[in-house]
């Protein structure tokens, strides 16, 4: 018996899980398939409507929730457009960035598509038990066909695997090439940042210089200020005493004034005293 075949485009369904022979021939001798078909090939079981594959490959399987996310299709080359697909790209990617994040970065990021982590199908139990059920009503003639045809497969899908080796190694020229600019540019912001500081440099000394001069300044202002508020208070007091001064000789000379009028009147009235005492003399006597 041969090994069970891998090209059988038929979703598992739950009806498959546990396959039963009822018969193995029909009332004309001839060997039937336990699902009913009378061909050599197992019969493929029509997809229902509402499910549409994922790929065109060997196992046909209901859409996940991370491809059915995506829009953008799968012929589609423009780099930009494999942003809408990162969600479902980096779930599988297996490198995270600092923190914890997957990368989401070329398209080998998850692995090779052929030989990756994901390149393989799910196992099914349930097809394994229609293939050994198929095989055992299968002739030698149509296993050998059948090998022959995976063979070809097989050559087929190394030939694919191949290709894809050296595509993934151009890809891999593509991210160094990517780093080369990315280092590049990562020079000229460093370059760029020793510029600014530079110019920061410059302009926190002479921030600091125009301050140390705006403090003298400041001292030599506030210094006159005080000064001239010092020479405008003496300057008022003095204006004061001269004012007060003038004032009392105004006062003292009205009082020298009066005492003069005093005087002169006082000396007159002695003056007149002195004449009423002195005697009067006459030729022969003195008079009273």
């Amino acid at each position: 018996m041969s090994a069970p075949p891998k090209d059988i485009d038929k979703p598992a369904t739950h009806a498959d899980e546990q396959p039963a022979i009822a018969s193995t021939t029909a009332h004309d001798g001839k060997p039937i398939h336990p699902n009913g078909s009378e061909g050599w090939l197992p019969a493929a079981d029509l997809l229902d409507e509402s499910v549409s594959p994922t790929h065109t490959g060997p196992i046909l399987r209901p859409p996940s929730i991370d491809s059915s996310t995506s829009s953008v299709p799968k012929n589609t080359l423009n780099r930009g457009a494999s942003v809408n697909r990162t969600a479902s790209v980096s779930k599988r990617s297996v490198f995270t960035n600092a923190d914890g994040n997957p990368i989401a970065g070329s398209a080998f990021i998850g692995g090779a598509a052929m030989t990756g982590p994901n390149a393989k199908a799910e196992p099914d139990e349930s097809l394994h038990h229609r293939a050994a059920s198929a095989d055992a009503l299968l002739s030698e003639k149509q296993q050998a066909k059948i090998q022959k045809i995976e063979a070809k497969d097989s050559k087929r899908l190394s030939k694919i695997i191949k290709t894809e080796g050296k595509v993934e190694k151009q890809a891999l020229g593509v991210a160094i090439r990517e780093l080369s600019e990315l280092q590049t540019v990562q020079k000229a912001a460093i370059k760029l940042e020793s510029q600014a500081h530079t110019a920061h440099a410059r302009a926190l000394a002479a921030l600091q210089k125009a301050e140390a001069a705006f403090h003298a300044a400041r001292t030599k202002y506030e210094t006159a200020q005080a000064q001239l508020q010092a020479e405008t208070e003496t300057l008022n007091s003095s204006r004061n005493n001269a004012r007060e001064a003038t004032e009392h000789m105004q006062e003292k000379s009205q009082e020298v004034d009066g005492l003069r009028t005093m005087f002169g009147v006082d000396e007159r009235e002695r003056e007149v005293k002195l004449v009423e005492l002195t005697p009067k003399k006459s030729k022969h006597a003195w008079k009273w």
